[in-house]
């Protein structure tokens, strides 16, 4: 920051000493000046009164004693140059109390109310300091509190979904140790039962590690040349029995040359899984999925949509769609997972220099992933 030289806070005192000396100076001079011109009159008058024969003794007698003299004058300039001093200094000493009060009140907790920009030199510098030092302070604790929040909802989440499944495979494992006279087709079911709720459990853990380390980009990546339609194609076939269960028809809209992108293939395989494993679960009302895939050379970018025509997503819902524990209309009978699937692909595809985005309306719900290509 540049300074300025005669408004800095020592330029500011030695200004304010100069001048206080300067008046004093002065006064004396206008005081000196005035005894003499007093005496100069009573001296010279032609016929004296009797008072102005006591003055002009007094007079008579101050002369006599002129250390006395010197003494009350220098007692008189320390008292002017004190006055004029502190009447000087005032403003900046009450610009310096008002900053010692807005750091009591940020001490106080009080991170609204800025200090205000009213001088300047060193003294601007420092009140500005403090203010910005309110603003990150006050930022900091926002995040905190964020952090907080978002601890006490995932501490919640974790354990309502853990609850539920843990509740039955205790209660099926119960019945198997506790009825010896169970059939082999029963006990059969309860194990059924007991592992599937396990492997929910085990997803559900899972998909906590993984979301964890996507956020906070603790994973190392092992990029390769991938082309983009062979990829796809190669997901598309793995859903294909989810697809046939679900009676879906999957139709593809690809660009006629080859896209390639670097990028994890085991990681982009589980982002745009989770969003092949979303429009089968929610789009299975539209009979039909479209995955399309578009090249912008010219831009250097690669789209990828995935569209089903399952129910149109609320306004309000698609604003937390990639919030970790979203779970949409949980009404649907469809509905369920960890909530976090949609979360652990955006994270995935901002790893991989991509951004995704997501419009519902009667054309359809349209998962779009664009990707900026390195060459």
């Amino acid at each position: 920051m540049k300074r300025n030289v005669f408004g800095s806070f020592r330029m500011k005192l030695a200004l304010y000493v100069f001048l206080s000396c300067g008046l004093t100076f002065v006064t004396d001079t206008c005081f000196l000046t005035a005894l003499r011109f007093i005496q100069w009159n009573i001296s010279n008058l032609s016929s004296k009164s009797e008072a102005a024969a006591i003055m002009a003794m007094s007079f008579e007698a101050f002369k006599e004693y002129n250390a006395l003299t010197w003494i009350l004058i220098g007692v008189l300039s320390i008292f002017l140059f004190c006055l004029y001093y502190v009447v000087f200094t005032s403003p900046m000493i009450s610009y310096i109390r008002e900053i010692v009060h807005g750091v009591e009140r940020i001490k106080n907790g009080d991170l609204e109310t800025p200090i205000s920009i009213r001088s300047s030199g060193e003294l601007m510098e420092l009140a500005m300091a403090i203010n910005e030092m309110q603003a990150v302070l006050k930022t900091s604790i926002a995040k905190e509190r964020e952090a907080e929040h978002v601890k006490d909802e995932l501490i919640t989440n974790v354990a309502h979904d853990l609850r539920t499944p843990l509740t039955s495979v205790i209660g099926y494992l119960a019945l198997l140790k506790d009825s010896k006279s169970l059939s082999d087709e029963t006990r059969d079911k309860y194990v059924n039962i007991a592992y599937e709720k396990s492997s929910r459990m085990e997803g559900l853990v899972t998909d906590l590690f993984d979301f964890t380390r996507y956020e906070k980009n603790k994973m190392a990546i092992t990029k390769q040349r991938l082309e983009l339609k062979q990829f796809m194609e190669q997901i598309m076939d793995e859903f294909y029995p989810s697809l046939k269960q679900n009676q879906l028809e999957c139709y593809t809209i690809f660009t006629p040359e080859k896209v390639y992108l670097d990028g994890d293939g085991e990681l982009l395989a589980r982002a745009f899984g989770n969003l092949m494993s979303n429009a089968i679960k929610y789009g299975s009302e539209g009979k039909q999925i479209r995955v399309e895939i578009n090249h912008f050379p010219e831009l250097k970018r690669a789209r990828v949509a995935i569209t089903n025509y399952g129910r149109i997503i609320p306004k309000r819902d698609l604003e937390k769609i990639f919030d970790k524990f979203y779970r949409g209309d949980t009404s649907r009978p469809t509905a369920g997972g960890t909530g976090l699937g949609l979360a652990i692909a955006k994270n995935i595809f901002e790893i991989h220099n991509g951004t995704i985005q997501v419009r519902s309306d009667e054309n359809g719900t349209v998962f779009e992933v664009i990707f900026q290509l390195e060459s």
